[in-house]
């Protein structure tokens, strides 16, 4: 059998929540006090209605892994899961040539706002664990400047199907920025920090932020004694000095004459890391472009029990994209430029989805996996026909402290060196 020293990490741990309970009384947060999602009472879905997007989810994630290595050379790490949802709940405000761009990105076409949220409930219910070796965890808030107001039905489904924080802002207050940081920040246990700048744009209209926090024990840990420093195999020749963890067990294997795969179990076996080491005839690229939904699944069937030893890089990841160019390659070509969220927004004209963001980390040890993703999407208003100014003072420069009504000069001085 060949060596395996896992090069890709083929990840679908970050697909659903922990505590989930019922009853919009609840505490809508985690043991630890992070948001948490809760699902209100009177909310009816179907058992099964999760399939309506759990493949979609897959096919998301795909998609978004391919259009990004074909733009980058690097290290992804994206969270398909976060992305859906956020988009899910702008799909809900969503009318016509908007709506339309969406399903097609979700592969929904023909899915209802209703379905939808349904479908995500159902999701979000079906992956709860209680292990306490697995903790998952989804939230979700809404953010809205001042003036603007929701429509009743968007607010209601956004806090029914989503249990979405609603909360209304000053966008020229910094602390609104702060506001909006901390809430990611405790929902991802302090793992994803500035998601929103620092001030927010002028233009802004409102920012919808789904957060996903994992954290999973291993079912058989990898010993902190076995991990040595070990070389790792870079696609250019090259060779780097890795710590490689080491475990010997039974663990569900797979093959092919294109790679190796293994699974690694966290808790009981309720989530587990899926890793997959192109052959060394083949590459890194030639794998991802081959990977389809139909292909995973297969793939996934054909795993079985075995004996072995697998080698994984410890490592420790943080990553950051702006998403707005693989979402119009991904189908969504207008809402960039022109809006319709007719269903959110009592009057939505002059709007444009300013943003898409995704910002992920990840930490895989000895004891187990962390792992936190965040999703923004920022709607703006349209630009004004005169563009606001911007004036970044990076440079030596004059300034004056005047009198308004004598005009006096009280204080003038010229910098050079503000250190």
């Amino acid at each position: 059998m060949k060596k395996l020293i896992p090069f890709l990490i083929v990840t679908g741990l970050l697909t659903g929540t922990a505590g989930c309970g019922t009853g919009q009384d609840e505490a809508d947060t985690d043991k630890t006090g992070a948001p948490t999602m809760k699902i209100a009472d009177h909310v009816e879905f179907g058992e099964t209605d999760y399939e309506l997007i759990a493949e979609a989810n897959n096919v998301l994630g795909m998609k978004l892994l391919q259009d990004l290595s074909a733009r980058e050379e690097g290290n992804i790490f994206v969270s398909p899961t976060s992305l859906y949802m956020a988009l899910a709940m702008v799909y809900n405000g969503a009318d016509g040539a908007t709506k339309d761009e969406i399903a097609q990105v979700l592969e929904a076409e023909g899915l209802s706002a209703e379905e939808m949220n349904r479908a995500n409930v159902s999701l979000v219910t079906k992956l709860a664990s209680d292990s306490e070796d697995i903790e998952l965890n989804i939230a979700n808030s809404i953010w809205v400047k001042e003036g603007y107001t929701f429509r009743e039905s968007f607010t209601e489904s956004s806090q029914d199907y989503y249990n979405a924080k609603i909360e209304t802002i000053d966008i020229t207050d910094p602390a609104s920025a702060d506001a909006i940081n901390d809430w990611v920040s405790d929902a991802t246990n302090d793992k994803i920090k500035e998601m929103a700048s620092k001030p927010l744009p002028g233009n802004l209209v409102t920012m919808l932020l789904n957060a996903i926090y994992f954290n999973g024990a291993w079912q058989y840990p990898f010993s902190e004694e076995a991990t040595e420093e070990r070389p790792f195999h870079l696609s250019d020749g090259s060779t780097v000095q890795v710590p490689l963890m080491a475990l010997q067990a039974e663990l569900s294997y797979l093959e092919t004459e294109n790679f190796q795969a293994v699974s690694l179990p966290y808790g009981e076996g309720e989530m587990n890391m899926h890793v997959f080491l192109p052959a060394e005839t083949s590459s890194l690229d030639e794998f991802k472009e081959a990977m389809t939904e139909e292909e995973w699944a297969d793939w996934l069937s054909r795993f079985e029990m075995k004996q072995g030893m697998v080698m994984l890089p410890k490592f420790e990841l943080e990553y950051e994209k702006v998403l707005n160019d693989t979402l119009k390659d991904l189908g969504m070509e207008t809402a960039f430029d022109g809006v319709d969220l007719s269903n959110m927004f009592e009057s939505s004209g002059g709007l444009f989805i300013s943003e898409v963001k995704q910002k992920s980390f990840i930490n895989v040890s000895e004891e187990g996996t962390e792992a936190a993703a965040a999703t923004s999407v920022a709607v703006g208003e349209s630009a004004p026909a005169e563009p606001p100014f911007e004036l970044n003072v990076n440079r030596p420069f004059f300034f004056a402290i005047t009198d308004e009504e004598t005009g006096v000069i009280l204080f003038m001085g010229s910098i050079e060196n503000p250190e």
